[in-house]
């Protein structure tokens, strides 16, 4: 394929990528990203040593391809490849990235985001913070009610508990359990105990893909549908109640105040009233259901494990209004008022080399996830454009924590200091990626923390591969214990991502080397995998798990998801990680009226969290990744969204940042 000379990439250095987006104040300076002269740049203004990287030898990426929209042609066929299978099209009994991918193009929800996390009205057309209450959900004590624990303390209720008595934590079978649920949470309501209360009215006139139009009915019964559902955890940490007011205003209330409120209260996607009552899973069309939403796009095919096929769908929305009906809305008149691709066809092909073959084929237009090798061989050929960013998570390995001897946490801060962080990113990656010396991501750096240079600087020592104060520990550790050695232990990660295979092989070699320990490594498929970590039983089996993490613009979403205890079994705390104080220090830092209304407050806890989660040292954050996309030189415009499951419905259509991508090509 012949290079496009019209091309119009942003050629820079990878690291000046990430100081730019620093600079306009998505986040804080993580302080790990200066070349030698500390300032990220190459001193001739392009960062390019001529061979596709930068002169310190790591990749020039750029975040995407600027284009003129008087330029954009409308039609045609986008044919995509990704590498797992689609598990769930049913949004709240699904977790993993390709399954939010595939959802993207069909769901939308009341509110958008642009890359640096700032939120925009989008199925509502306004919205507004009503009230604010100095509650906490002690205040919730006169609404409970009273059930009696069953077997291992488990309650055997059908309404989504909402908040459990802090007294009747950890009952036991027999005992009774006060609690409130999603039926008395009206009537605290109606009493004036909440802790926000949120208005949004909807935008009218529009339509889902049946041909119905989407009132504030199929809002409130898509928060239903969440309810006692794989994500219920995480939605439900918050919501108290959701209600409609009319066809077109929904009131979505917290239950105490909520530093994240205003993002995470109207996360939910919205299905139409007739889907949200279907069994659990079965918005699906492996069972017998067509999702529908109010999306871009419309699903025409899926054929399991092999393929599905979106297309357009006729009577967007956002077509009928025009873009610049959007108040918020500036960009220029070219601007499409919708994604201007007729057609995605996308395969499921777990093998990473066969994707890369697909695109250097012509098989394919795009995909993402490559090998960094690959990735590498690409990103130096003139036939392909790579675009990347940090992305908003990262890669981790997490220990059985329950089980002995891992329950002691001096073992596995040794195995922390056997993790090669810097040999991974260089080795592994080919330097896309960076360490991580702590826990949390640039993206979200900015209401993380009060100082991210500091923190790294305190942290990283924690962090660092150091053999010697690994056998240290190993050598207390086993001593006090009395121990027998090697200690046997088995290291799982999924097969279809070689990366993260290599990266377990060297974890696992740093750790047969002290002599201490007799490794196995077991892999399996994505989905299996995914299933078999998630079950709550897989943190009594002892092995320690490697897998990656997909967060938010949410600072809670990189310590709550793996280290607060209501998310065992759930994305993405594998071991029944955590303590009740880590727990209570976790909500203090989102939940509470003080650090709602004092971002510095809310900066210093989550300070104290990431020390606190460094010495209990039950997961090894190893890198953030550079979430990269490739296309063949077909694609115009395309820009890399910092989480993978965004990727294509960034890319196709995203107002926010004046997004679009086209096809430049005979069909």
């Amino acid at each position: 394929m012949v290079q496009d000379n019209k091309r119009s990439a942003l050629a820079i250095n990878r690291r000046r990528i990430l100081q730019a987006m620093g600079a306009a104040g998505i986040v804080g300076a993580a302080g790990c990203l200066s070349d030698d002269n500390g300032n990220g740049d190459d001193g001739n203004g392009n960062g390019d040593d001529g061979n596709g990287n930068g002169d310190d030898g790591t990749p020039d990426v750029s975040p995407g391809e600027d284009i003129d929209f008087e330029d954009i042609i409308e039609g045609g066929t986008l044919r995509a490849a990704v590498g797992a299978n689609v598990d769930s099209f049913d949004p709240p009994y699904s977790s993993d990235t390709t399954s939010t991918m595939a959802q993207g193009f069909i769901y939308e929800s009341l509110l958008a985001n642009d890359s640096e996390g700032n939120l925009y009205p989008w199925l509502a057309e306004s919205y507004e913070l009503v009230e604010t209450n100095d509650v906490d959900r002690t205040d919730y004590e006169p609404y409970m009610r009273t059930v009696t624990a069953g077997e291992d303390g488990a309650l055997d209720v059908e309404e989504q508990i909402l908040i459990t008595h802090e007294e009747d934590a950890g009952a036991e079978e027999g005992e009774e359990v006060r609690i409130l649920t999603t039926t008395e949470a009206p009537d605290a309501i109606a009493d004036g105990v909440f802790g926000m209360h949120y208005r949004y009215d909807l935008e009218e006139g529009v339509m889902f893909h049946n041909g119905e139009e989407m009132t504030s009915a199929d809002v409130v019964a898509s928060y239903r549908r969440y309810e006692n559902s794989q994500v219920s955890a995480q939605t439900y940490d918050s919501v108290l109640h959701v209600e409609a007011d009319g066809d077109y205003t929904v009131h979505i209330y917290a239950q105490i105040p909520d530093a994240e409120g205003e993002r995470e209260l109207p996360g939910a996607v919205v299905i139409p009233e007739e889907h949200a009552d279907l069994p659990d899973g079965g918005l699906d069309p492996r069972e017998g259901v067509t999702p529908i939403g109010t999306g871009p796009y419309e699903l025409e095919e899926f054929e399991d494990e092999q393929y599905f096929v979106v297309t357009k769908n006729e009577n967007y929305w956002v077509e009928e209004k025009g873009i610049h009906s959007k108040e918020w809305f500036d960009g220029p008149d070219a601007y499409p008022d919708g994604p201007v691709i007729d057609e995605i066809d996308v395969d499921i092909v777990p093998d990473n080399a066969t994707r890369s073959a697909a695109l250097q084929n012509d098989e394919i237009d795009i995909t993402y996830g490559l090998n960094a090798e690959t990735l590498d061989d690409f990103n130096r050929s003139e036939d392909f454009f790579v675009a990347g960013v940090e992305t908003g998570g990262y890669e981790y390995f997490q220990y059985p924590v329950h089980v002995e001897p891992w329950d002691d946490q001096r073992l596995r801060q040794a195995v922390n200091h056997l993790v090669p962080r810097q040999s991974i990113v260089d080795n592994v990656l080919a330097g896309f990626g960076r360490p991580a010396w702590t826990s949390l991501p640039e993206l979200a750096a900015g209401s993380g923390t009060t100082d991210a240079e500091a923190l790294e600087e305190e942290l990283r020592p924690m962090n660092e591969y150091d053999p010697e104060r690994a056998e240290e520990l190993l050598e207390e550790v086993v001593d006090d214990l009395g121990l027998d050695t090697p200690i046997e232990i088995q290291l799982e990660v999924n097969a279809d991502n070689d990366d993260r295979v290599r990266m377990t092989e060297l974890v696992a070699e740093a750790m047969e080397q002290t002599g201490y320990f007799e490794t196995t490594i077991e892999t399996y498929e994505w989905n299996t995998y995914v299933g078999r970590v998630l079950d709550p039983e897989y943190a009594q089996e002892g092995h320690i798990a490697c897998i990656g993490l997909s967060g938010t613009f949410n600072p809670h979403s990189f310590c709550e998801a793996l280290h607060h205890q209501s998310n065992h079994g759930q994305c993405c705390n594998l071991q029944g990680v955590g303590t009740d104080e880590l727990d209570e220090m976790m909500d203090g830092a989102r939940y509470g009226t003080d650090v709602a209304e004092d971002p510095d407050l809310r900066r210093e806890r989550y300070d104290e969290i990431w020390h606190a989660l460094a010495e209990y040292s039950a997961s090894s954050i190893t890198h953030f990744d550079l979430a990269t996309g490739v296309t063949n030189t077909d694609v115009r415009g395309f820009s890399m969204w910092p989480f993978n499951e965004g990727i294509f419905s960034f890319a196709l259509y995203s107002p926010t940042e004046e997004q679009v991508i086209y096809l430049e090509r005979d069909e």
